[in-house]
């Protein structure tokens, strides 16, 4: 017959500050109820079962911080019990597995060792010495669980610097990159400071470069400056809202044919980013960089056509669809469907990643 007994009406030692549950295997009924009954009386929660049967229905539903468990058993003995444990609750691995044994020898210990035991009791029990094994095994699982995680902690943490140092030089080896190409290139975060400018936007911003690019005063005016800070904090919202977003702004410089072409495009973000990222980067063309439209180059490396270059590259100097319509005779649909053409033979999906695409581009060999 079946005989299983709880003490607790929460079996389960679900909580941190549950007591802990001490799973006890015992076919005398007597020593059973008196045993269960002094692990009550010490703190515990006691689980009750006759055999190693019942045992192995309790733990579908019981997880014990400890079992204690008698080996001459019917049905299923205490060294059967132990083996299909081991074998089948992985789960169970490192609690403590106590013997209870009416033989007080050595060979008797050693199979109970072998059979993977990690301590044992000689009926009849001496109370005290049983108290006191249940509180060392207990105390010795809680040591190795507690090592575990702190062993996990310390490689989550050497995995988080880990992945900062290879971002660290990722980022070198870009920037590294960016002061290789003829346009300038300044990121800002999206508080509007400044995280990175490479090499060529410093060169045409001689003074350097400030979250409102004050440093160009010398070549611009105050509309200049006020519109460019209104774009910024526009394609800031844009980045924080995942939205698509690329304006342009023209500056007349003093010498030179050309105007400084300032080009502000919103960066993709994502709501666990930090404030400190990249959130809009802005191209800065302008001066003797690309004067010569590198038409032949554009259709050579993205096989796209004579019309479609022409369009992508008045893209790139910050021409809107209605004005490529106007300059090049044709309809603002025609442009679009050029402009879709564009994005899938050059890989990109946004006007921002195109723009970046082509002012990154190498254009220092003359088109003939």
């Amino acid at each position: 017959m079946q005989i299983t007994e709880n003490n607790s009406d929460h079996p389960h030692n679900t909580g941190t500050d549950a007591k802990p549950v001490i799973l006890f295997v015992e076919d005398e009924q007597d020593l059973r109820e008196v045993v269960a009954e002094e692990l009550a009386d010490a703190g515990y929660d006691v689980v009750q079962a006759c055999d190693g049967e019942d045992a192995m229905r309790l733990l579908a539903t019981t997880v014990p911080n400890l079992i204690l468990c008698d080996i001459i058993m019917p049905k299923m003995d205490g060294y059967e019990f132990l083996r299909k444990v081991r074998e089948t609750r992985a789960d169970l691995l490192d609690v403590p597995f106590v013997f209870l044994t009416a033989h007080d020898g050595s060979e008797k210990i050693v199979q109970g060792k072998h059979a993977g035991a990690d301590d044992y009791l000689v009926k009849p029990i001496d109370f005290d010495l049983m108290l006191a094994t249940v509180a060392a095994r207990l105390r010795q699982m809680t040591l190795v669980r507690d090592k575990i995680v702190a062993d996990i902690h310390s490689v989550g943490q050497n995995d988080v610097q880990a992945h900062d140092d290879i971002a660290r030089k990722a980022f070198n080896r870009v920037a590294q990159t960016f002061n290789l190409v003829s346009s300038g290139i300044v990121l800002f975060d999206s508080m509007g400071g400044v995280r990175f400018a490479n090499q060529a936007a410093k060169s045409l911003v001689a003074e350097g470069i400030t979250p409102a690019l004050d440093a160009l005063a010398p070549v611009s005016s105050a509309h200049f400056t006020r519109a460019f800070s209104v774009l910024m904090q526009e394609a800031i919202q844009a980045s924080q809202h995942g939205r698509d977003y690329t304006e342009v702004l023209s500056l007349a410089q003093p010498e030179g044919p050309r105007n400084l072409v300032v080009t502000i495009c919103a960066l993709e973000t994502t709501a666990a980013q930090s404030p400190d990222e990249p959130a809009v980067a802005v191209f800065l063309s302008g001066g003797d960089h690309g004067q010569t439209a590198p038409l032949k180059s554009l259709q050579s490396m993205f096989d796209l056509t004579p019309t479609e270059s022409r369009v992508a590259w008045a893209f790139a100097q910050g021409m809107r669809p209605e004005d490529i319509a106007r300059s090049f005779g044709i309809s603002t649909t025609t442009v679009a469907f050029h402009k879709r053409n564009i994005f899938q033979k050059t890989h990109t999906n946004r006007q921002a990643d195109l723009i970046a695409l082509l002012l990154t581009m190498p254009v220092s060999t003359p088109e003939a």
